[in-house]
């Protein structure tokens, strides 16, 4: 499903943000990446969106070398990848309805499709009723759950999540992660960056801890691992 060799990230300001990261990601496996601030960790998720070009190395992504595609074909490679933030990063002028169905809109899905695949949506990870709220009548919780579902309404075989739980408290992380997980069992593949120890050491999935660019760490069924 995903496969980096020999990874090599240097910025043009001489910082090496990868040094040489072999990783293998197989389709269906939910993986925790964890490590120390400045680890390469946000780095890694820029380079599996496209949003960077390695300096050196291969990234294989759902059977393709996406470090050759060429710039006019990278939407297609993304809508391979739903993507949830932190900060959710929803449109605020627009409804919940109406913030998942901009993903819809964005890759020319046709106008009749578009409604009874966002109801379905919204019934999947619990807004059902919340179509005409904005996104500042919403609780953290439910912004966050509009994200995932804009993330995972073009049904991507990926979804990287960079920080989900970071601005909720443990109990609604939890609700968060009862529902990523469910994605998961679904067949989604799901990278997660993350650094809620509680979680992680709870979940028992695949842990990647990244240090100084290198992959330290790589258990099966793994812990956090850090103080943080």
């Amino acid at each position: 499903m995903i496969s980096l060799k020999k990874v090599f990230m240097r910025y043009p300001n001489g910082v090496n943000a990868l040094n040489g990261l072999d990783l293998e990601i197989k389709e269906g496996e939910f993986v925790f990446v964890v490590g120390p601030s400045g680890a390469g960790k946000s780095t890694l998720i820029k380079l599996l969106l496209k949003e960077l070009q390695p300096t050196k190395g291969k990234i294989v992504m759902d059977g393709e070398d996406i470090t050759k595609v060429h710039a006019r074909r990278v939407p297609r490679i993304r809508k391979k990848t739903g993507v949830v933030f932190q900060d959710f990063r929803l449109l605020p002028n627009k409804t919940a309805y109406e913030n998942i169905a901009f993903a819809l809109e964005i890759t020319r899905t046709k106008s009749k499709e578009i409604k009874p695949l966002v109801k379905k949506i919204m019934q999947m990870v619990g807004l059902d009723g919340k179509e005409k709220s904005m996104p500042n009548e919403l609780s953290g919780g439910e912004q966050q759950r509009v994200s995932i579902a804009r993330a995972i309404v073009n049904d991507p075989p990926i979804l990287i999540c960079d920080e989900p739980t970071g601005n909720l408290d443990p109990e609604t992380s939890w609700e968060i992660m009862r529902l990523l997980r469910s994605i998961n069992r679904a067949g989604t593949t799901i990278i997660m960056v993350t650094h809620d120890k509680n979680i992680v050491n709870n979940m028992k999935q695949r842990v990647v801890a990244i240090e100084n660019g290198r992959i330290v760490r790589d258990d099966a069924s793994g812990v956090y691992g850090y103080d943080d």
